[in-house]
């Protein structure tokens, strides 16, 4: 564990000074005389103006992703006449249950959008994306870097695709309601800052609340504080429990305060925007909430619905904290499908939309800031990418908590850890009851996903 974090905060410290100075030195890549052949139906870019050809790409999420992602789609068949790319796209909730039948039924396009969340279930099913270290000299990789692609997407010898973008993790607030109550956000909070400022907020006015956590948010506030607290991930890679009985119930007692200073408002009052964003939640578009944590890739959404100004400041770390906790991630990861009859051609594509300076420009920002340097270095250069996205993206950076295993991502851990946030919130379990409760079902939990 301790190998993967400094891994990933070396990437992090040259991401961060990289948003400010150009000209970082390109990510090493593999031994190419190593790589097995990949050759397929198709091969290569002259290839692709020989015959008619027809990807499959899929991917989820908002409109403006849609539509930026379908024009650059139209851009590459302008220029190769005969290579034509059906999207397939809709809503994430329904995304993976879609991929996994495909997958089962070898029906899956021939280029795929994964969450970084699936990739340890996707492995088990065998390898079924190309590996990237085949592709190196197909696309070019030299804006990337392969040791963060492998930490959430694959193992050391088998990157199952490329970031498209970086998230992080921060405080999305709203400016004139934390200067109405005194509020000064800076960097340097730490969770009892949070509270001291939530009951200010509720002492002048009480139909008001400083902050207000989704349902993913609460999972994440509960990770990143056991990370504070011990350096471990919920679960070890062996399928163990990494952390205490003493660990969980400071968490949840902390979960239970929010609620009881009014910090956050009563679960009762949330339960109907629990799973939906700040743009679409009637109290914080009406600026009755202060704070909206959120990872930088949905500030500009939230930004849009939102008639006031918005700024961001860093997610809580303690100065005596293990390790800082927060969550720095890849947005997704393009694929490419390992029955895909066009690997080549879908190869082609991939180094068109990564690195393509017209193509760059069209998709912008929609996958978050982009992961490949070049991509990065155009769009901040150009006023592109929000200051508000850049700065979480920074600020999230100085603080990056050490990466997520694949038993900690499992769906069924999350949904338990929802489970019993829900219970200490609605005040129904005391802190020491839901950590005795939730430690008992996670190991069985645990030893049957083992």
């Amino acid at each position: 564990m301790k190998k993967r974090s400094r891994v990933i905060l070396g990437f992090l410290l040259v991401l961060v000074f990289s948003m400010v100075f150009a000209g970082c030195s390109p990510a090493s890549q593999p031994d190419s005389s190593s790589k097995p052949d990949t050759s397929k139906e198709v091969s290569g870019k002259e290839d692709v103006t020989q015959q008619t050809v027809t990807l499959r790409f899929s991917w989820w999420g908002a409109d403006t992703r849609h539509q930026a992602t379908l024009a650059a789609m139209e851009l590459y068949s302008q220029r190769n006449p005969n290579v034509k790319i059906e999207g397939e796209y809709g809503a994430f909730s329904t995304f993976y249950q879609k991929l996994l039948t495909q997958l089962a039924g070898r029906t899956a396009p021939d280029i795929i959008s994964v969450d970084y969340k699936w990739t340890h279930d996707l492995m088990k099913q065998g390898s079924p994306f190309v590996n990237m270290y085949t592709l190196t000299d197909k696309i070019d990789m030299n804006g990337f870097d392969l040791d963060f692609a492998k930490i959430y997407g694959g193992d050391d010898d088998y990157p199952i695709g490329l970031p498209a973008g970086v998230n992080g993790m921060g405080y999305l607030y709203n400016v004139e309601f934390l200067k109405e109550f005194g509020i000064e956000p800076n960097n340097e909070w730490d969770w009892e800052t949070v509270i001291e400022n939530g009951k200010k907020v509720q002492a002048a006015d009480p139909s008001k609340h400083l902050m207000y956590n989704i349902s993913e948010h609460w999972v994440y506030l509960l990770k990143t504080m056991l990370k504070q607290i011990n350096g471990n991930t919920i679960l070890n890679d062996d399928y163990s429990l990494g952390f205490s009985r003493d660990d969980i119930i400071q968490v949840f007692d902390y979960i239970r305060r929010l609620v009881e200073t009014g910090t956050v408002p009563p679960f009762e009052e949330g339960v109907l925007y629990e799973n939906v964003y700040a743009d679409q939640n009637p109290n914080w578009l009406n600026q009755n909430f202060g704070i909206f944590p959120t990872s930088s890739s949905l500030i500009p959404g939230i930004a849009a619905a939102s008639d006031f100004e918005l700024d961001v400041f860093r997610y809580p770390v303690p100065k005596d904290a293990v390790d800082p906790g927060i969550l720095v991630t890849p947005s997704m990861f393009i694929t490419i499908y390992e029955h895909s009859k066009y690997q080549d051609v879908a190869a082609d594509f991939i180094d068109f939309f990564f690195n393509d300076e017209e193509a760059i420009m069209i998709l912008k920002d929609t996958r978050g800031v982009p992961a490949n340097e070049k991509a990065k270095e155009m769009l901040v250069r150009e006023g592109i990418v929000p200051k508000q996205v850049s700065d979480m993206v920074s600020q999230s950076l100085t603080g990056a908590g050490i990466a997520e295993n694949g038993p900690s991502l499992n769906p069924e851990v999350i949904a338990l850890i929802k489970d019993y946030i829900q219970q200490v919130g609605y005040l129904k379990l005391t802190p020491e009851q839901a950590a005795d409760e939730f430690m008992k079902e996670l190991e069985a939990l645990a030893a049957s996903l083992k």
